[in-house]
């Protein structure tokens, strides 16, 4: 029973966002190599850019677990050495940290849906600038400044137009944009 009292916390904590996320790119990197090699003949094909973020994607999270479990070790360690009766008094912060830690992952999902729905209807310039914009204040910690706002919509802008850079310029992928 306490094994699978485990695996439901684990499930249900950040550990589980990350294993759900690897699956999620390991198929996509599969249904990237569907459509065709990622070079022939000496070129770039369509999935060249799928496989590489799908690679991209697999290294960071590869890094996210190997950080995770060195954590866990530490905090073993950590645990095994502190005395027996020492009291827990974070247990109330118990609930507030689980909120926290699932913050991130919904406002990623939430933002990356309302993006891939507003692409096609804004373009590219104006969905991708409102999307890089609001994951910078998604992250942010606290009321951001108005120096901090002009600074995060500056790298929204720099962020937009390396994106456009990169598909029109290297991958000469149209992107839609509404006055076209």
């Amino acid at each position: 029973m306490k094994s699978l009292s485990r695996l439901g916390t684990w499930l249900t904590g950040p550990t589980g966002v990350v294993v759900c996320l690897l699956a999620l790119t390991l198929i996509y990197l599969l249904e990237a190599f569907k459509i065709a090699p990622p070079i022939r003949n000496g070129a770039l094909t369509a999935s060249f850019f799928p496989v590489a973020l799908a690679v991209v994607m697999l290294l960071a999270l590869g890094g996210v677990i190997l950080a995770d479990r060195r954590e866990a070790a530490s905090g073993e360690a950590a645990s095994g050495e502190a005395g027996a009766g020492e009291s827990d008094e974070g247990g109330d912060n118990s609930g507030d940290a689980k909120v926290a830690a699932w913050r991130g992952p919904v406002a990623v999902s939430l933002l990356t849906a309302v993006y891939i729905a507003l692409f096609a209807h804004l373009g590219y310039f104006i969905a991708t600038f409102l999307y890089a914009f609001s994951m910078t204040l998604a992250f942010a910690t606290g009321r951001p400044s108005p120096q901090a706002l002009a600074f995060k919509a500056l790298v929204a802008g720099v962020i937009t137009l390396l994106g456009y850079g990169l598909f029109e310029l290297v991958f000469q992928v149209r992107l839609p944009t509404p006055w076209i």
